[in-house]
C-alpha cells in the first residue's frame, strides 16, 4: 500500500455539518484540497514546463507515465511507444502532446507537494 499524500485538507473550509447531504461527508462538501490548488497554480510557462517540452520522446515518456522507472538501468524494462509504427505525423503529435500534459501534470504535483513541505516547515504563525 502506498503511503499516503499530504494533501494539506480543504483550500477552502467552508463545511458544515448542515451542508452535507444525506450520506455525505462534511469533508466531501469542501472542495478541493491544498495540494490540488497550489498545483492548478503553478506556472505553466515555467522552468520545468519548458524541460519537459525539451525532452527527447523516450526521456518523456519515462518522466510521464514511468515515475518508478526513472534510472537509466530502469528505462530499458518498460515498454515504450515504438514513434515509428505510429501512422502519420498527426498520431506522433497527439501522442507527444498526451505524455507532455500527464508529466506536466507530474510536475505540478511535484510543485504542490514541496509547497505543502515548507508549509510544515514554516514556523511563522498564520
Amino acid at each position: 500500500m502506498s503511503e499516503q499524500i499530504n494533501d494539506g485538507g480543504p483550500a477552502f473550509p467552508v463545511g458544515h455539518p448542515e451542508m452535507a447531504m444525506q450520506g455525505q461527508s462534511v469533508k466531501e462538501t469542501q472542495g478541493m484540497n491544498l495540494r490540488d490548488y497550489f498545483a492548478a497554480h503553478c506556472q505553466e510557462d515555467d522552468r520545468l514546463v519548458k524541460c519537459i517540452r525539451a525532452m527527447d520522446d523516450k526521456a518523456l515518456e519515462v518522466f510521464a507515465l514511468h515515475p518508478d522507472s526513472e534510472r537509466e538501468e530502469w528505462s530499458t524494462e518498460v515498454e515504450l511507444t515504438d514513434w515509428a509504427a505510429l501512422p502519420s505525423e498527426v498520431a506522433k503529435i497527439t501522442r507527444r502532446l498526451e505524455l507532455e500534459s500527464k508529466a506536466i501534470a507530474r510536475v505540478r504535483f511535484m510543485q504542490a507537494d514541496a509547497m505543502l513541505a515548507a508549509r510544515d516547515t514554516d514556523t511563522t504563525e498564520r
